[in-house]
């Protein structure tokens, strides 16, 4: 006897490119003052200079455009965006970033070292369900794309390099 099976398979995609470093606009970021947190340090729920949020919006626009159209998405706006530094032993437990199905995250390393640690995404149920991850290596001018539903984390740091910039993207 033939039976007949269709296989649905779904997954959740994580964009990934290098941009090329901006050392003009990489230095300012690197000055920005950071608030000490339990984990690591960062500008989350502190307002960035404007003119720096759209030097960095600027920079990354095309890749976010292109990502959209991927997405068959046609408009975007970066609704926030924030700053985190990692020193030896820091790290940022698993999170998300949102649970809305437009809502995406970026995260676009500005500095590192062969021993900052490791970006680890799992997929959407975890804890409860654990089926898969993926790591990414953190390389200077790297930048991610992904839904903020996806629960990530940053393994914690080797070295004092570790510097993000990261942010939420409504796409439309």
């Amino acid at each position: 006897m033939s039976m007949n099976i269709k296989v649905n398979t779904f997954t959740q995609s994580i964009f990934e490119t290098t941009l090329p470093i901006n050392n003009k606009l990489y230095s300012k970021i690197k000055k920005q003052k950071l608030k000490k947190h339990e984990e690591l340090q960062s500008t989350y729920n502190t307002n960035i200079d404007k003119t720096l949020f759209n030097e960095i919006k600027n920079y990354l626009q095309e890749y976010i455009n292109t990502v959209g159209k991927i997405l068959s998405k046609e408009k975007n706006i970066i609704d926030y965006m924030w700053f985190q530094k990692y020193f030896i032993s820091d790290y940022h437990n698993i999170h998300c970033h949102s649970i809305d199905s437009n809502k995406y995250s970026f995260i676009l390393y500005v500095d590192c070292g062969i021993k900052s640690g490791d970006t680890r995404f799992v997929n959407i149920g975890y804890p409860h369900v654990q089926l898969n991850e993926h790591r990414v290596k953190p390389i200077k001018g790297k930048c991610l794309i992904f839904l903020g539903a996806i629960p990530h984390e940053s393994i914690p740091a080797k070295d004092n390099k570790k510097l993000i910039v990261s942010g939420n993207i409504c796409y439309q």
